[in-house]
């Protein structure tokens, strides 16, 4: 489950909270150099820039601009650990990324450099901090909005790497306002993916009928199991399955009707790791982005890069 689940969870969520993907890769710098760098494949070639600069891109991306300065910080934090944890075992300093996403900060001008100013204050004021596990990078995944609790990873992948990465309460993301959305699958849609899944030799009908979910401890879909009477045919693996309809997160429940299934989601995001709405929330409730990230990562700590 572990070697399934980690693609989608390294995929979505190094940062996907609405965009939740952007994935570094490691190259070898220049020994000696001060700070890490930061090269984006750019369309017309390579633009290099600094950590901070990245960050603060990287921050206008994956979160929203009106949430707490505290918030942004814990992200920021986050973002970064994303890159120490890509340069481990690597000498040098220089790192490749996409430059999706980062077209509209390259020759801005002053008016919308402004526009940046939340972002690139979030990650000066943390400049140099990441989140470290008895002296190593944390695993750090981040999503928009939970479906009242995080989800523990050592459960879901079946690994004990990353004790800090427990279920947290979230309730307050109830009240967000994307927190339920619904979406209708027609029939004909959902038995070709099933079929695609399990191969076209089985009843449809009964297919339709016989498809059961089994979740996690915090109500998310870990695997979809198809069946043709009572016996199982095929499986999937949640999130796969979520991506599959545009679902919003894996927590969701069904309802059939002749012509369609309808999906009713609780979410935003895979639910592992930092629930964004959940942090902007303790931030307007006076916490720290010390003490957020502590909520999110437990038995974690502040590091700085050397």
């Amino acid at each position: 489950m572990f070697v399934f689940l980690l693609p989608y969870v390294c995929a979505c969520l190094w940062g996907h909270a609405g965009a939740e993907k952007d994935a570094l890769r490691a190259d070898g710098g220049k020994e000696g150099d001060a700070g890490y760098r930061i090269q984006a494949d750019m369309e017309w070639g390579v633009w290099e820039l600094s950590l901070e600069e990245y960050i603060a891109y990287k921050l206008e991306a994956v979160i929203p601009k009106a949430y707490e300065p505290e918030a942004l910080k814990a992200q920021a934090i986050l973002l970064r650990t994303e890159v120490v944890r890509a340069g481990q075992g690597r000498e040098g300093r220089l790192f490749r990324v996409s430059g999706d996403g980062l077209e509209k900060w390259y020759g801005a001008d002053r008016e919308e450099q402004d526009a940046l100013s939340v972002y690139a204050e979030a990650a000066q004021e943390t400049e140099g901090l990441y989140l470290a596990y008895h002296g190593e990078p944390a695993q750090t995944p981040y999503f928009r909005i939970s479906n009242g609790l995080t989800r523990d990873a050592g459960a879901v992948w079946e690994t004990d790497s990353f004790p800090y990465l427990k279920s947290v309460s979230c309730t307050q993301d109830k009240a967000a306002r994307d927190y339920r959305s619904e979406t209708a699958v027609s029939k004909m849609k959902f038995l070709r993916a099933v079929q695609d899944c399990v191969g076209t030799d089985h009843d449809a009908e009964k297919l339709w009928e016989g498809v059961r979910f089994d979740r996690d401890d915090a109500g998310y879909v870990t695997e979809v199991r198809f069946y043709e009477d009572d016996e199982e045919v095929g499986e999937m693996d949640g999130e796969a399955f979520r991506y599959l309809f545009g679902l919003s997160s894996a927590s969701f429940e069904i309802r059939r009707t002749d012509t369609q299934i309808i999906f009713d989601v609780t979410g935003v995001g895979h639910g592992f790791g930092m629930s964004q709405y959940s942090a902007n929330c303790k931030a307007i409730n006076g916490e720290t982005f010390d003490q957020i990230l502590q909520d999110f990562f437990r038995g974690t700590e502040l590091a700085k890069i050397e």
